[in-house]
């Protein structure tokens, strides 16, 4: 790669050369101004010794180097879903700042979430009540502890 480099930097030069020479200065000067610092960037990037990436693969080994600072951003935005992320996924940061906002925090048209995932637990009301006098087992659940002002008891069944 760095003897493609060297290769462009001297057409670059020499078609810089003959557009200013037999054509328009100022389409030279356009251009000069599009491709000298990228050919400084690379001598630059030649001629330094820290970073092998850069030494080898002068100017596009930049990228590499940019692209890494950008893959966050890039992550978060476009790559990752609203509800995989950590430590905290997209919804809950959502729910976050609307609260701190002391906006609404709730959004319309159900869940973004599987409710059929395993281990996913939710309350229901029975479309099919039993009767309590009945049951063989204690199907009740106290929701809340003894410190909340409001304490639930409800009735729970597993579905498998």
């Amino acid at each position: 790669m760095r003897k493609i480099f060297i290769g462009f930097t001297i057409i670059t030069i020499l078609v810089l050369g003959i557009i200013g020479f037999f054509y328009s200065k100022i389409l030279c000067l356009i251009l000069a101004i599009i491709f000298v610092p990228l050919i400084i960037l690379g001598i630059i990037d030649l001629l330094q010794t820290k970073q092998t990436i850069r030494r080898n693969f002068p100017v596009l080994g930049r990228m590499r180097y940019f692209m890494e600072t950008i893959r966050p951003g890039i992550q978060q935005y476009f790559v990752e879903s609203d509800t995989n992320g950590a430590p905290f996924n997209r919804l809950q940061r959502t729910l976050v700042y609307a609260r701190s906002k002391k906006q609404t925090n709730t959004v319309p048209f159900g869940t973004q979430l599987n409710v059929y995932e395993q281990g996913y637990e939710w309350i229901n009301h029975s479309v099919n009540p039993i009767d309590m006098h009945k049951a063989d087992f204690n199907p009740k659940v106290i929701i809340g502890s003894s410190q909340c002002k409001n304490m639930l008891q409800v009735c729970l069944i597993l579905v498998p």
